[in-house]
């Protein structure tokens, strides 16, 4: 009986956020209210409220999970350390682009919503360390420089890209994301004293 009352729970926890982000993306996250979205599935303001605290929490989940789940896809073979660097740069904000609104309304609320803080630290440490082993193997195996110290590298790499995709999304300029990171990549490894890489386009 308890499996089938969770089942039930966790049925309607995604019922609500998958509704909700739906009507985000439709009619923008401002427009949509938490009374929106109860109408939309006939339940109780209080039985969202039994599930998410707020709108925000809905916005910080969506961010995480794609994020996390962009980090955990297997890279191609064969890359090179700059490559594999770019190509996780890549990855999360392509994930995050496919749904601009979301991605939009998320950065609005970061700043009085500690859920999406909460999810956006958890995010960054989750690309840190990612990052850092990327560059710490590159080191050890002598492609890259010796003096590059890998938590500042996948720490500039971080603020680099989290600062391009913020400026691509609100100018809505998506597809002129990857021309630009990859040359303010390519500044920052040459800044960076990195060993001479293959093209990352």
């Amino acid at each position: 009986m308890t499996g089938l009352r969770d089942r039930k729970k966790h049925a309607l926890r995604q019922a609500i956020y998958d509704a909700a982000l739906q009507l985000f993306e439709r009619d923008g996250y401002d427009a949509v209210s938490v009374a929106t979205i109860t109408r939309e599935l006939k339940i109780a303001k209080g039985t969202f409220f039994n599930h998410f605290p707020s709108k925000a929490d809905i916005l910080a989940e969506w961010y995480e999970s794609t994020m996390m789940t962009s980090l955990d896809a297997p890279l191609p073979p064969g890359l090179s350390p700059a490559q594999r660097l770019v190509e996780r740069v890549h990855s999360g904000g392509a994930q995050a682009s496919k749904a601009p609104e979301l991605w939009r309304a998320k950065n609005a609320e970061a700043t009085r919503a500690a859920s999406i803080q909460d999810a956006e630290r958890r995010v960054d440490t989750a690309f840190r360390d990612s990052l850092r082993a990327d560059i710490q193997s590159a080191v050890r195996d002598q492609v890259w420089r010796e003096d590059v110290a890998p938590d500042a590298l996948a720490d500039l790499v971080i603020t680099l890209a989290t600062g391009t995709w913020r400026e691509v999304m609100v100018a809505n300029r998506v597809s002129d994301a990857r021309g630009l990171l990859n040359a303010r990549l390519a500044t920052l490894l040459q800044l960076c004293r990195i060993a001479s890489e293959p093209s990352n386009n």
